[in-house]
């Protein structure tokens, strides 16, 4: 039976929107009038609300999208637009005033029977042509700004005119990597901080943002990596801390955050997954919800939202991902407490406007946003959870009993007895190393300010009345109850979580060189922790990004050799593990203000900031601890005359062995031994071996096989080329800045490059390396020399080749076969410590002559002689050419006198060099000394003639 029900003709909603697009203009000038086009976006006065100017209401004119940048309501075409102005509840009745106003009939008649359905429409009374009824058009690629030309960069300006020197500098590059503009930071010391864009206009340098739509930052990462999804911050800082932490996605920001993300070009989402990583603030959610809306207008196949509330109770206000990494958040934690929500597309069908419901912004802010007051008002009364007694509880937030925090609840004479211990603190984990030892807890607590962090607490800190564990948690920011002390140790006491976490106890490679372990990062795939008797770890900072380190620090290395080999190697410290090596390094010598605490600092931004620069000043003991802190990375000393030349060969024998001192324990046990592996970088005016005469000592063929001795005159100073500076002081200067913005960024990334890189063994390409001509051996010393250059430029070639440097292919290479050829020039042909012994036994003689030594037929008179070292006479060496004979001067040494002539030395070895030399004169059969008399005493002498040492 057929149903002929008369009703109202059922709208095709699609074909409605659609139509309605090829009279766009028509549709905006009678429901937005008085609004402007700029470009493709007609922006008017939203006159739902009080919208004192056209600019925060948009209207895509070739897709229909809309969205009000001020409330975050939004929809994916006119007819939602059209719905949401009227106030209607319904989509269908919507689109039958939109197709009447145009005079579209777009109507879709039923066949009762089976349901099929035709469209039929109408043109437009005042149009002679049916409208075709064809999909929105694909959004349009915008054009990007120009890259900067290269002599352009080079007259960039340092210090903005009301602002002064930045604090930070973001670039913003084009998808190959060149430089597009660049927004910097400013920290005046009167006011709050500043942020200034800076362009080139094709002539000029202008501190104003580039013409709109403006470039994303992190096109290139973006470009790199087609199929990772996009991570969207509202700050380049925020961006680069996401990076870090979640490194499946690319992190990207917008210029300006939350103010204007509708003036920037999102094309290049399209086809990605967004996820949106907001402030913890209303802009933060705000910021959120639009940038979903703009990034489907542009074509994103799905964007998702970070669910704060979900991430960790009671976030601080305009907390982000740069607070995150700031508060020791690792990518496996965010990973575990991450939860995204859907931004719903506006493009979807809704069954119905129902007001502004169907938006696609309200869907998104009611998946994601954040809750703006956790602890509620405290003046409310708060209900009392139930509790265990007697026993511990962590509430984190307030209730009935009081303040957040921990609890003690107990009953005493029958009554509930409640006691506030600290502020919240829990216990994850248990831990401990590799050997079964160094247990320990590992702590989630809230700060004062609010943010959470964790901390791997030795059990050891419990001993006694627990008072160095109270001092670093309330260094960290925990609030204890003074009167509470021994119920907060009796709570650690009792915590047996059942996750367990493995304890480093030392920076560097762990889980056979799965993981890389640094105080506030865990670079590979484990459950590790590292874990400190001190919470507080400042050595490897970070500020800047990377991609400012590459280009304001290492593209000035290029050209300048002893530049890169200070980089190369301070990114060599991760290397040494892979490549069995132990520890070792360069010592750059040269006069005062030639580059080389600039060339440090160069090589400390890999790891850190300028703190990681230390001096040689310091304590054997002390340098220990430092190179222990810092196992497998850098070690960089500046100014080795600050330190005491008598402990110099020692200290670097150790720091060089990797192994300190064994020392006792009060019980009368010993410690463990501190053990390390480092690259050590130093500098000074003067060589290893003339710092340590200084103290009475000479340095010995294993020390400065141990550090090397660099000599630093090059063009200008330390320089070969200046980059378009114009001397070598502007360079300097520039270099340190830099070093002091951008910095802690290229390390974790080689390192992070190193665990996921199983494309071979390091060992071969260092063995190919120093095969090469340039590391040619004449000697094992020289041979073991060139391997710590090899691996220098071994650690420089990978960092390009994974894309940190941006330096071209072999030039880490170039630079270590200069230094290596430099090193061998300042050194000299000839065994070192055989030389040095020769040269020993010349100062001795030079130095005390007659006042040590007599002439061994000499008369009474000489036996005065006080502290003798021995005799001498002169013997005849042939005639010369006009037939004169020769006296060559032979030195009768005493045993005694002989050794204090070559005190540090093994005596051993030091007749063997006088052997070698020849320098022998004379001496029994089968020994290296003569028995003969001198003044009718008999004496086991050593006769030594001394020789021209050879260069």
């Amino acid at each position: 039976m057929t149903d002929t029900t008369e009703g109202p003709p059922l709208v095709d909603i699609k074909a409605t929107a659609r139509a309605a697009l090829t009279s766009a203009d028509a549709v905006l000038s009678r429901w937005l009038p008085g609004g402007k086009r700029q470009g493709p976006e007609y922006l008017a006065r939203n006159p739902r609300r009080t919208d004192n100017r056209p600019g925060s209401f948009s209207v895509n004119t070739q897709t229909g999208a809309w969205a009000d940048f001020a409330t975050g309501d939004a929809g994916g075409d006119l007819v939602s637009l059209v719905a949401y102005l009227e106030g209607t509840d319904s989509q269908g009745e919507a689109a039958h005033r939109l197709a009447n106003a145009l005079g579209i009939t777009a109507t879709v008649a039923l066949n009762r029977s089976d349901n099929s359905a035709t469209v039929t429409e109408k043109a437009p009374a005042n149009c002679h042509h049916k409208p075709e009824v064809t999909p929105a058009p694909e959004p349009k690629a915008t054009p990007a700004p120009e890259p900067i030309p290269a002599d352009a960069l080079a007259k960039r300006p340092q210090e903005h005119p009301r602002h002064g020197k930045p604090t930070a500098e973001w670039c913003y590059r084009s998808p190959d990597g060149q430089p597009l503009a660049f927004v910097l930071r400013f920290d005046p010391p009167e006011s709050r901080k500043q942020f200034a864009p800076l362009t080139w206009d094709g002539s000029a340098w202008r501190w104003k943002a580039p013409p709109e739509p403006r470039p994303l930052y992190g096109l290139d990462r973006l470009a790199a990596r087609p199929e990772a999804p996009a991570l969207l911050c509202e700050g380049e800082k925020a961006a680069d801390a996401a990076a870090a932490l979640v490194p499946e996605a690319v992190a990207i920001a917008t210029m300006n955050g939350a103010q204007s993300p509708k003036k920037s070009d999102w094309t290049p989402l399209r086809g990605r997954r967004v996820l949106v990583w907001p402030d913890h603030d209303k802009a933060g959610a705000q910021y959120a919800r639009t940038a979903g809306v703009l990034a489907y207008a542009d074509g994103a196949a799905e964007v998702a939202i970070l669910d704060l509330a979900e991430l960790t109770p009671e976030l601080p206000d305009k907390w982000d991902a740069a607070d995150a990494l700031a508060d020791g958040w690792t990518p496996e934690r965010f990973t575990e407490a991450a939860r995204w929500r859907d931004s719903p597309s506006p493009f979807e069908k809704n069954e119905g406007t129902k007001g502004t419901e169907g938006n696609a912004s309200n869907g998104a802010a009611s998946s994601g946003s954040p809750s703006e007051k956790p602890e509620g008002n405290e003046g409310t009364e708060k209900p009392k959870p139930e509790v265990e007694r007697p026993g511990y509880a962590v509430h984190d937030k307030r209730t009935g009993f009081g303040p957040a925090g921990l609890w003690w609840h107990g009953i005493k004479d029958e009554a509930e007895v409640d006691q506030w211990i600290c502020t919240p603190l829990h216990a994850d984990a248990m831990s401990a190393s590799d050997t079964d030892t160094e247990h320990g807890l590992l702590l989630r607590f809230r700060n004062a300010a609010g943010r959470w962090r964790d901390w791997a607490m030795p059990m050891a800190l419990l001993k006694g009345s627990g008072e160095e564990l109270r001092g670093e948690l309330l260094a960290l920011g925990v609030r204890i109850d003074p009167m509470s002390h021994r119920l907060l140790n009796g709570y650690l006491m009792s915590r047996y979580p059942k996750r367990r976490v493995l304890a480093a106890t030392e920076t560097g490679w762990h889980m056979a060189g799965k993981v890389f372990v640094l105080p506030r990062r865990i670079i590979g795939a484990g459950d590790v922790r590292f874990q400190s008797e001190h919470a507080q770890h400042e050595e490897f900072t970070t500020g800047g990004t990377l991609d400012a380190w590459r280009s304001e620090i290492a593209a000035r290395c290029i050209g300048n050799p002893i530049l890169t080999l200070a980089v190369s190697a301070a990114l060599a410290g991760p290397l040494l593990a892979k490549v069995h090596r132990t520890s070792g390094g360069f010592h750059l010598v040269g006069d005062s203000s030639t580059g080389k605490s600039t060339a440090l600092s160069c090589g400390a931004s890999v790891w850190g900031g300028p703190g990681f620069v230390r001096t040689w000043r310091a304590t054997s003991n002390g340098l220990e601890g430092i190179a222990a802190a810092l196992n497998d990375t850098a070690l960089i000393l500046d100014e080795i005359s600050e330190a005491d030349p008598r402990e110099l060969g020692a200290v670097i024998y150790a720091i060089g062995n990797g192994t300190g001192k064994s020392r006792a324990q009060r019980t009368g046990g010993a410690k463990p031994v501190r053990r390390w592996r480092v690259m050590l970088l130093s500098s000074g005016e003067r060589t290893i071996g003339a710092t340590m005469l200084e103290g009475g000592k000479r340095a010995k063929a294993g020390q400065e096989a141990r550090l090397l001795d660099i000599p630093c005159s090059r063009r200008f100073g330390l320089f070969d080329d200046l980059h378009g500076m114009a001397n070598g002081r502007a360079l300097s200067d520039a270099l340190r800045t830099a070093a002091a913005v951008h910095f802690g960024h290229a390390g974790p990334a080689f390192v992070q490059a190193l665990v996921a890189d199983d494309s071979g063994d390091p060992g071969e390409l260092l063995a190919a390396i120093q095969s090469q001509k340039e590391f040619a051996a004449e000697s094992s010393l020289e041979g073991r020399a060139a391997g710590a250059f090899a691996l220098a430029a071994l650690a420089g070639e990978l960092a390009t080749l994974y894309g940190i440097t941006g330096w071209p292919e072999e030039e880490a290479t170039k630079a270590a076969a200069t230094a290596f050829a430099a090193w061998k020039e300042q050194r000299g042909k000839g065994h070192t410590e055989t030389r040095q012994i020769l040269e020993a036994v010349e100062d001795f003689i030079a130095k005390h002559g007659d006042s040590r030594f007599s002439h061994f037929l000499a008369g009474a008179s000489s036996l005065m002689i006080r502290d003798r070292a021995g005799w001498f006479r002169d013997d005849d060496d042939g005639t010369d050419d006009e037939g004169a004979k020769r006296k060559k001067r032979v030195y009768l040494f005493t045993s005694a006198g002989l050794k204090e002539a070559t005190t540090g030395f093994d005596f051993k070895r030091v007749l063997l060099a006088l052997e070698m030399a020849g320098w022998i004169a004379e001496h029994d059969e089968g020994k290296r000394r003569k028995r003969m008399k001198v003044h009718g005493k008999l004496w086991s002498l050593y006769a030594i003639a001394p020789q021209e040492v050879e260069e």
